[in-house]
C-alpha cells in the first residue's frame, strides 16, 4: 500500500478535497521580498527610526544581504 492510498483512506471521504485543495491568494495581497524591503513594509508603522535602522541592519547583514530574506537560526543556550 503506497503513502498516498494509505493517507488518503486515513481522511476519509473527505481525502479529495484535501489533497487537491489549491489557495487562491490575490497577487495584490502578496509583499515580494527585495533591497528596499524595510522602507515598503515596515516604514509606516509605528516603529520608531532606531528600530527601524537595526532591521535594515539585519536584513542587510550576510549572505543573503538586501535580498529582502533573513535567515535567523536558533542558538542553544
Amino acid at each position: 500500500m503506497s503513502n498516498i492510498t494509505a493517507i488518503s483512506q486515513f481522511l476519509g471521504k473527505e481525502s479529495d478535497y484535501l489533497l487537491n485543495h489549491k489557495a487562491i491568494v490575490p497577487k495584490e495581497t502578496l509583499h515580494l521580498p527585495g533591497g528596499d524591503w524595510v522602507n515598503r513594509i515596515f516604514v509606516n508603522t509605528d516603529r520608531s527610526n532606531r528600530v527601524l535602522g537595526n532591521l535594515q541592519r539585519i536584513y542587510g547583514t550576510g549572505r543573503l544581504a538586501n535580498t529582502g530574506y533573513v535567515s535567523i537560526l536558533p542558538v542553544d543556550q
